[in-house]
């Protein structure tokens, strides 16, 4: 019994840290749906992208593969342009084709992300 307790807690401590995180920005669940969001602190969040899959960051960028509302593309956050008041159509930019964001990644310098 002892050991189960033991089991069951660390599941549950495990499972309330994101799964990524880069300064304010983490990977958090809620009833079920995978986000990308700003972090306030606390558990809350303001919410970038849903369904991010792939997600590579640096100082200025994330750069990410997500499928919001199954509609999957490549998209990129200007993270100097963000904070917790902002709109995310002034800072999250996409859906990108592979092509078009393998292009994005060279000229602007986003981090590159492993589209295999």
């Amino acid at each position: 019994m002892k050991y189960f307790v033991i089991l069951v807690s660390c599941i549950i401590i495990f499972s309330l840290w994101p799964s990524w995180s880069d300064g304010p920005y983490e990977v958090y669940w809620i009833d079920g749906e995978k986000s990308l969001g700003y972090s306030l602190g606390e558990g809350a969040y303001i919410r970038r992208i849903e369904s991010p899959r792939k997600m590579e960051a640096n100082e200025k960028y994330i750069s990410m593969y997500a499928c919001p509302d199954d509609s999957c593309g490549f998209y990129y956050i200007d993270k100097t342009k963000d904070h917790q008041f902002a709109e995310a159509s002034e800072f999250v930019f996409g859906p990108y084709t592979k092509a078009k964001f393998m292009e994005l990644q060279q000229t602007m310098l986003l981090p590159k992300l492993d589209t295999e």
